[in-house]
């Protein structure tokens, strides 16, 4: 009887907005990876990017299946073991040559394939954070004792960063700030506040200084691949450049689409004129062929998802499973964001995946299993909500 409760208590927008975006996603994948994946990568078919994609999803339903029967009060603990075990595994994997150069994505290698640590970290932080903040914002001597989930998590950043990706160092940055600011504090608490100030103040910066930083920087740092990726303004004037090719392939994708689309499989830009068009710049092939319209749809979609965990995070009885669930969305949100306006050429362009429509077997999973921590609140809130209504029956019938 318990169990059928727990699925009978699911978020049902939510597990239905996932269920088709994920698998509306593979197909998507599909269709914007089925000439590379053999021209470029040399695979056997058409299909090995669409049949990977599926695999994960499929395992990734499965964990979500187990982690919604796990309460959240063993969050803290196993967040803790799971983010202590990856900073081993990273360790050990790179040892020595762990620090690179160049722009690229840290991954470890694991039966055949491979796993992006930084996305696994962003989500075992976010719940370490939320269930450590949710206990000590209710102790009174607290002391210093706020500094240790910020230091693993610049523990995590300075890792993954020393790796070469920078791009998920830079979200994992805002990600663990915004989630920092978020934690209630009192006047007393004045290094806590202190730190908040700072944290916001180098948020406003970091923002700043993506817009700007094309001016700021000297010319002789924006001519290297590292920092030339500042240069984004007028991307189609420098064609011949990597700064803008891709973002000006991506503008032709979407011109060529209109309102209405091309038509499904009429893409032209996924004939290897749009490197990365079934991962990062997934966005201009759909509205290429689906169009303006069917982007805006997606975009609207993603607002509702967010509106739904952020709706979680405020029904929430605990502090910790508030913070977990405004972290989740966050998390969610930064992708969406960092995505779509380096896609757009608003920002610099950063290497992010869309969620659910960019390929990415890492990123796939720990964005499926962290909307089924959202769900598993949601099922406490239900519960709570339900056990509180009976209380005041019961006390008003006792009256």
């Amino acid at each position: 009887m318990k169990k059928n409760s727990e699925l009978k208590n699911l978020n049902k927008p939510l597990l239905i907005l996932t269920l088709i975006y994920a698998i509306g996603g593979a197909f998507l994948i599909l269709d914007a990876s089925s000439i590379s994946s053999v021209l470029v990568y040399g695979t056997d078919t058409p299909y090995y990017f669409f049949e990977r994609q599926l695999l994960i999803i499929g395992l990734s339903l499965a964990l979500s299946y187990i982690i919604i029967k796990i309460p959240t009060g063993y969050y803290k603990a196993l967040s803790l073991l799971a983010t202590l075990t990856f900073f081993f595994l990273l360790i050990t994997a790179y040892g020595s040559s762990l620090i690179r150069s160049g722009v690229q994505e840290v991954k470890l290698s694991l039966f055949g394939g491979s796993l992006q640590p930084a996305e696994f970290l962003k989500v075992f932080l976010v719940m370490y954070m939320g269930a450590f903040y949710g206990t000590w914002a209710n102790i009174k001597h607290r002391k210093g004792s706020f500094m240790i989930p910020l230091v693993l998590c610049m523990i995590a950043v300075l890792i993954i960063a020393l790796g070469g990706d920078f791009g998920s160092a830079a979200i994992m940055i805002a990600l663990f700030a915004l989630i920092f600011i978020a934690v209630p504090s009192n006047k007393e608490e004045k290094v806590v506040n202190i730190l908040k100030i700072i944290a916001v103040v180098g948020l406003l910066f970091s923002i700043l200084f993506l817009k700007m930083g094309y001016k700021i920087l000297p010319d002789k740092m924006l001519e290297s691949g590292r920092f030339n990726r500042f240069v984004y303004k007028s991307p189609c004037d420098r064609y011949e450049e990597s700064s803008g090719y891709q973002v000006c392939n991506g503008y032709i994708a979407i011109n060529n689409g209109g309102v209405f689309g091309s038509g499904i499989g009429a893409s032209v830009q996924k004939y290897l004129y749009l490197p990365a068009s079934h991962t990062d710049f997934i966005f201009p092939i759909i509205v290429e062929e689906l169009g303006l319209l069917f982007g805006v749809l997606i975009i609207g979609g993603y607002i509702y998802i967010l509106y739904l965990i952020f709706k979680v995070a405020t029904n929430t009885y605990k502090l910790q499973n508030s913070l977990i669930c405004y972290g989740i969305g966050i998390y969610l949100l930064l992708h969406i964001f960092v995505n779509l306006c380096g896609v757009l050429g608003i920002i610099p362009l950063t290497g992010v995946p869309l969620p659910f429509l960019s390929y990415g077997g890492s990123f796939c999973m720990t964005l499926i299993c962290s909307l089924a921590v959202v769900q598993r609140i949601h099922i406490e809130n239900v519960r709570e909500k339900n056990n509180r209504e009976i209380k005041n029956i019961v006390n008003n019938q006792k009256i």
